[in-house]
């Protein structure tokens, strides 16, 4: 167990506090036999005393032996995952297991245990059945130690373990953090921080942890802060760290039973490894970033080691001015990735980092970083900003033959005909790195208040142990686009791109509405561009879109039809085509869906809001999205339905009567789709027994 500089401190105390304030009002205490389990239920705290109790005959198995352990039978109340925590409530070295059924367990019903989590307390995740009732055992790593704490229950997250081919590390939990004193560099304030690592193998062979090479992982630390800025939500990056470099992984669990041990050069398949934040935090042995490839793991050993001194040298580093109280509308989130060869080469390191959320607390150049959710694991930080505003909008994307860079985007309505585009750019692995970003905006469109922030490299984070250049982006309004970009890779290769394990943020107010719009990024290393759909400040355009011809996202099972129509279906390989014709005042407006299924039954859907990701809908995709109504249905005469139908009310008059009138300039996007009830053309689960044809987006 690796026990060194685990730190209790002002953290420990304060969490002690909040969870006795908060326990649930239960008398629950734990039984020495686990034949008369304490009966406990649902999410919440439960105080644990095991003054007075004996070793248990049944124990894991896999974890050491729980002493003077006590029982608790818990039962569900909702099919989640679940979190069962002892961190913060004891100093014990405490041992943690859950099992599945109702009565004294084996060992063969060990659905997971843990020894340390957080310093020298446990955790364990498992995925509860509503109505179903767990085993609960609580002991201590040593023999005749007894003590009180409390048993915490809340929605976890439990990994799919043994799913993915190859070594598959995650980080399992964020586990402690340690506060550091706060320093003055070149004129600035800053406070300092590190955050405990317990790392999981999740996959199906073991990875390499060898200390004195560079076969082993290496660790970062971010800080993320979200706040409410004139009512649009935003997440910035405020503190990066240097990498901690692994050494001689432990065989504890924590993410998967039957951790397979190892002699410590590697992690073994289910094992987990933990490094405790003063470990993650420790100056001497950190390395740079940028000796690191993120897109293969590859990095240079020994790492670059220039002269530190200070606090918070290397360490998780963040303005002091950067730093306010939590509250309501701000909140913060730590971030750790693993960066490893092994995982890299078998094409599983895109779940590697993790995020906790986290308070903060003081004043001046006093501040106290503590723990307090659970860890959201295979998730970086920019996803903290979604679970925080469901509206955020997230994509991924992938650059051929490098890594994986994700965009989130929100835009808000500000009254009096203004709009706030606010988007996140994160480099998860990518070694080609971003140059700029190009935002499209209509003709006419007014763009002001353009905005940029990023994050700083420091103590000789950079080539030839120079930071790497932190000079913001330069912003221009061009006429058709707002575009950000740093200098290229042959004019400068210290430039300040976005590099690996960081995010950058890029903002600006429109007088127009969103609508689906291509983003382009450019890369640094390499010269190159990739594309992503997002929402651009610009008036809508009528016309066809959402095509399944393979020119934006890719039908279900390959099934591309002819350009400018829908996905293929199993008897028209062009696949569906909608076309309009007509006027909209006076409403003459016809929409006729042909290359259909002979006698097909077709629906006509009408939304008010495109989607920017098509959605998979059946053997097709669907752009229709918002209030959607079904306006009218029939079936198709030799593959081709019109709508209205002969003898039937305007589309207008139609979308009236279902509670959506049509005022003049408002923009609504149709789609028909029909059955195809082959079962072999396109096979479950890619696709369906109906299809979808391209939309039309309509100005009345």
């Amino acid at each position: 167990m690796k026990h060194s500089e685990f730190q209790l401190g002002r953290s420990f105390f304060l969490r002690s506090v909040l969870l006795a304030f908060c326990a649930a009002p239960v008398f629950a205490q734990g039984t020495d036999n686990c034949a008369s389990a304490t009966a406990i239920t649902g999410l919440g705290s439960f105080p644990v005393s095991t003054f007075g109790a004996t070793d248990s005959a049944q124990q894991s198995g896999s974890c050491p032996t729980a002493h003077a352990d006590v029982w608790f039978a818990w039962t569900a109340t909702a099919t989640q995952a679940v979190e069962v925590s002892l961190c913060g409530s004891t100093s014990a070295d405490t041992v943690l297991a859950v099992y599945s059924g109702s009565s004294c367990p084996s060992s063969a019903l060990l659905l997971n245990c843990n020894d340390d989590t957080c310093g020298l307390e446990s955790t364990v995740d498992f995925s509860a059945v509503a109505g179903q009732t767990y085993m609960i055992q609580v002991g201590d790593f040593n023999a005749g130690v007894t003590y009180t704490g409390t048993l915490l229950f809340s929605v976890g997250s439990v990994s799919s373990c043994g799913t993915n081919t190859g070594p598959d590390i995650i980080v399992g939990d964020l586990m402690d953090v340690a506060n550091y004193a706060g320093q003055n560099v070149g004129g600035i304030d800053y406070d300092a921080l590190a955050l405990g690592t317990f790392s999981c193998n999740i996959g199906t062979f073991w990875c390499n942890w060898m200390s004195g090479t560079n076969q082993h992982p290496v660790i970062d630390n971010n800080l993320y802060k979200y706040k409410v800025v004139n009512g649009s939500g935003r997440i910035e990056q405020i503190g990066m760290s240097w990498l901690k470099h692994g050494f001689f992984a432990l065989s504890s669990t924590l993410c998967c039973a039957g951790c397979q041990a190892t002699d410590g050069t590697h992690l073994g398949v289910n094992c987990a490894d933990p490094y405790s934040a003063g470990l993650n935090g420790s100056q001497s042995g950190a390395g740079p970033r940028w000796q690191v490839n993120a897109t293969t793991g590859v990095f240079t050993y020994p790492p670059a080691n220039p002269t530190y001194s200070g606090s918070v040298a290397r360490r998780c580093q963040v303005k002091v001015s950067d730093l306010e109280p939590s509250s309501a509308s701000v909140r913060y989130f730590g971030e750790a990735q693993y960066v490893t060869q092994d995982d890299a080469a078998a094409g599983n390191n895109d779940n590697n980092a993790s995020y906790r959320e986290m308070s903060v607390v003081g004043a001046g150049n006093a501040w106290d970083f503590d723990l307090i959710a659970p860890t959201v694991r295979e998730n970086p930080a920019i996803l903290a900003w979604q679970a925080v505003d469901p509206s955020v909008q997230i994509a991924n994307i992938d650059i051929p033959g490098d890594g994986r860079v994700i965009l989130g985007w929100k835009v808000t309505a500000l009254g009096g005909g203004q709009w706030h585009y606010e988007y996140a750019l994160f480099n998860l692995n990518s070694d080609a790195s971003i140059q700029a970003l190009s935002v499209p905006k209509g003709a006419g469109v007014n763009v002001t208040n353009i905005g940029f922030h990023d994050i700083d490299y420091h103590d000789g984070d950079g080539i030839g142990n120079v930071d790497f250049d932190g000079t913001d982006w330069v912003a221009t309004n061009g006429g058709s686009s707002v575009n950000w970009a740093t200098a290229t890779f042959a004019q400068n290769q210290s430039a300040n791109a976005l590099r690996w394990g960081t995010l950058y943020n890029f903002r600006f107010d429109a007088n127009v509405p969103p609508s689906a719009g291509q983003l382009a990024l450019s890369t640094f290393k390499v010269v190159g561009s990739v594309g992503v759909q997002a929402e651009v400040p610009g008036l809508p355009q009528a016309g066809p879109f959402c095509f399944g011809d393979g020119s934006g996202a890719a039908c279900p099972c390959n099934n591309s039809g002819s350009i400018g129509h829908g996905c293929a279906n199993s008897v028209n390989a062009a696949g569906a085509l909608l076309a309009a014709s007509g006027t909209t005042s006076p409403d003459t407006l016809q929409l006729t869906n042909s290359g259909e299924l002979a006698s097909a039954f077709s629906i006509l859907l009408q939304g008010n809001q495109d989607l920017v990701n098509p959605a998979v809908f059946g053997d097709g995709l669907r752009c229709v999205g918002g209030s959607l109504k079904r306006l009218f249905q029939g079936n198709a005469a030799g593959g081709t339905m019109a709508f209205p139908p002969a003898g039937g009310p305007s589309i207008s008059v139609r979308s009236g009567a279902l509670g959506d009138p049509l005022a003049p300039g408002s923009v609504r996007s149709y789609q028909v789709y029909y059955r195809d009830p082959s079962t072999s053309f396109c096979a479950a689960p890619l696709g369906g027994t109906f299809n979808v044809g391209n939309a039309q987006r309509v100005i009345w």
